[in-house]
């Protein structure tokens, strides 16, 4: 069992990031950290399936699950991404019970879905382990899917919302908004908790840093992201800018003759 399945399995708060940034040096420094597991991002990142491969490798050298945003509710991606070794796929824009239904059915090997049988790497342990590890989260973040929330939470298979906050927030009409922390927006996430909670699932999602994070174990949510490798490569740079900055403006006329 990975460490992000066993953090969820007995109720602790687990916590992520992000790797959006192709290549094995970047995953092998992330996977270094200690997060519950990275998530590769293949909707909006700069990684391809192609890259994947040695990404999951890199993070595994520390130890960390990979879990995969695959682009689309499909099929064949879920399957894939998980033969490459993956751990667990996050789906975004699901919109109806259905959609939940085809990804969750996507990770699973029959029975309990269609997932076809072609690991790709070692260290399988066969189809009934495959199918109690997998984690397979879903994204609320349209309107439609607030408004499903209920049914998709209960969809089988189903184990895990993710709510994507900017998109729920532009979808309800509001301006965008990169904290997640409009009213309408807190509101729709209290309302995807109470909805898991009666179905028996998790609630994720991402936060600013560790202050947002721990209102947001305190609102429910059981997992949550705290940043991306890109964004922590931005924080460091500009640091680095002001430094470089305050150097240049020490030293005006060094090295002039």
């Amino acid at each position: 069992m990975h460490r992000l399945r066993e953090a969820l399995g007995e109720g602790r708060a687990a916590f992520g990031a992000w790797t959006i940034l192709p290549g094995s040096v970047p995953a092998e420094l992330m996977g270094a950290v200690g997060f519950d597991c990275v998530i590769v991002d293949l909707q909006h990142g700069a990684v391809t399936t192609a890259d994947l491969v040695p990404i999951v490798q890199a993070l595994q050298l520390g130890g960390t699950p990979t879990v995969v945003r695959v682009p689309w509710t499909d099929e064949p991606t879920i399957m894939r991404v998980l033969d490459f070794g993956a751990v667990g796929v996050i789906v975004p824009m699901v919109n109806t019970p259905e959609e939940a239904a085809r990804a969750a059915s996507a990770a699973r090997y029959p029975p309990l879905g269609i997932r076809s049988f072609g690991p790709t790497r070692g260290a399988f342990r066969g189809t009934d382990a495959a199918n109690e590890d997998v984690v397979v989260m879903v994204m609320i973040e349209t309107a439609e899917g607030l408004a499903n929330v209920e049914a998709i939470a209960a969809t089988d298979g189903v184990d895990g919302l993710f709510v994507g906050p900017m998109d729920l927030g532009l979808a309800l009409g509001e301006p965008l908004d990169v904290t997640g922390t409009s009213a309408p927006v807190l509101e729709a996430l209290d309302a995807v908790v109470a909805a898991a909670r009666r179905a028996g699932r998790f609630v994720g999602t991402v936060s600013t840093g560790a202050e947002q994070a721990r209102d947001l174990v305190g609102r429910g949510l059981q997992f949550v992201v705290l940043g991306a490798d890109a964004g922590y490569l931005r924080a460091g740079t500009a640091r680095e800018r002001s430094t470089l900055a305050e150097l240049r403006e020490s030293f005006p006329g060094a090295g002039a003759s």
